[in-house]
């Protein structure tokens, strides 16, 4: 989160403004003052909160959708659009997905995304698991800043910037919000049932995340009667690559423990990735590897995109620590267990140790304090 797009920006204009970013995001941790204004992105006063009945009115009544997801895109974000456009399709709907290029290997061959073509202009934009406008990604997905009219959510922390907002807080992903517009619709098929299981289930660990909760459990079963779902959790949930193993191996030696190993921060450095020929599809699981260890209820994973470029993914027991209050320290937000935040850059990988010691020791002790890690 609070990533900034260079395109179509000046070299000078674009320092001033990451530069401004960084300082007014030091003052919200540190406690200094900024002129800072976070005006850069929408939020839309007269939003109109909608069920998902009201949702598939809403659809049925128009046509030409794009469907945006987020940056860094998960199996959330990215199966819940697919099975969204298919079922919009299957309605007689022209729907595309917006190409989104952080999409990475580990769902080749498992999803179908439709990407819109080269030159085709939507008349509706939805945008799907998307908490927040600092979370479109650079590139073509900028222009539609201010111009989502349909958002489908379940993050507590959305920034209500859509005309219109489907909101599910209590829902485990986006894709069970997705699911029952699609069966509402009543075109659910196979296809559509395994992209949304990959939605579901990715977003709560294969059902044992505290988010999911006994709905969960419920739709995916209706989505097994649709599709066999064996493979799915063979890929997804039961194959580490031999680089994933080393990325884990690395974070583990970089983590640094508090409070009587309760609280640990650790990285994972462009240079970790480098020495293992690893990409981003190796790091999608490190988030959640910390908190696994014994004692620990409270883990920050602190992952270095491109040299002194910061994202920070948090995963904590919320009676102790409220991963969402901690990250809206740090410019970002989630869920009370889950939550994650995107440093501004430049911001180095000690400098980001030092910031999210401080966020979390906010929240923990109700004081910011003065000592580093």
């Amino acid at each position: 989160m609070g990533e900034m797009s260079g395109e179509n920006v000046q070299k000078g204009s674009l320092f001033s403004l990451q530069e401004s970013a960084r300082l007014a995001f030091f003052g919200a941790c540190f406690g200094f003052s900024s002129s800072f204004a976070s005006s850069h992105f929408h939020i839309c006063p007269n939003e109109v909160t909608m069920t998902e009945q009201q949702v598939i009115t809403w659809l049925l009544e128009r046509d030409n959708f794009l469907l945006l997801t987020h940056v860094r895109p998960d199996g959330d974000t990215l199966g819940s659009a697919s099975a969204l456009c298919r079922s919009l399709n299957k309605a007689g709907k022209t729907a595309y997905l917006l190409r989104n290029p952080g999409v990475t290997r580990t769902f080749d061959g498992w999803l179908t995304l439709p990407w819109a073509p080269d030159g085709w202009e939507p008349e509706h934009v939805i945008a799907v698991d998307i908490a927040t406008e600092k979370l479109f990604p650079d590139g073509e997905q900028q222009k539609y800043l201010g111009k989502t009219e349909l958002c489908i959510d379940h993050h507590p922390s959305n920034e209500h910037y859509a005309q219109n907002l489907c909101l599910d807080p209590e829902a485990a992903a986006a894709g069970e919000v997705v699911y029952t517009i699609c069966k509402g619709l009543g075109n659910l098929d196979e296809e559509m049932a395994k992209a949304l299981y990959i939605a579901i289930s990715t977003d709560c660990g294969c059902f044992v995340y505290s988010n999911t909760r006994p709905q969960s459990h419920r739709i995916a079963a209706e989505l097994m009667e649709l599709a066999d779902m064996s493979a799915i959790n063979k890929h997804f949930f039961q194959t580490k690559s031999s680089k994933e193993l080393g990325l884990q191996s690395r974070l583990m030696n970089s983590l640094a423990f508090f409070e009587d190993g309760k609280v640990c921060i650790g990285t994972v450095t462009v240079a970790d990735k480098a020495a293992l020929n690893a990409d981003e599809s190796d790091c999608e699981e490190l988030s959640s590897f910390a908190a696994t260890i014994e004692g620990v209820l409270c883990a920050a994973t602190i992952r270095e995109l491109e040299p002194n470029q910061c994202k920070v993914s948090l995963r904590t027991t919320p009676s102790y620590a409220n991963a969402n209050h901690i990250c809206n320290r740090m410019g970002g937000g989630g869920h009370p267990a889950a939550s994650g935040a995107t440093l501004p850059y430049p911001t180095t990988v000690e400098e980001a140790r030092k910031i999210v010691y401080q966020a979390i020791f906010h929240i923990i002790k109700g004081e910011a304090l003065a000592s580093n890690p």
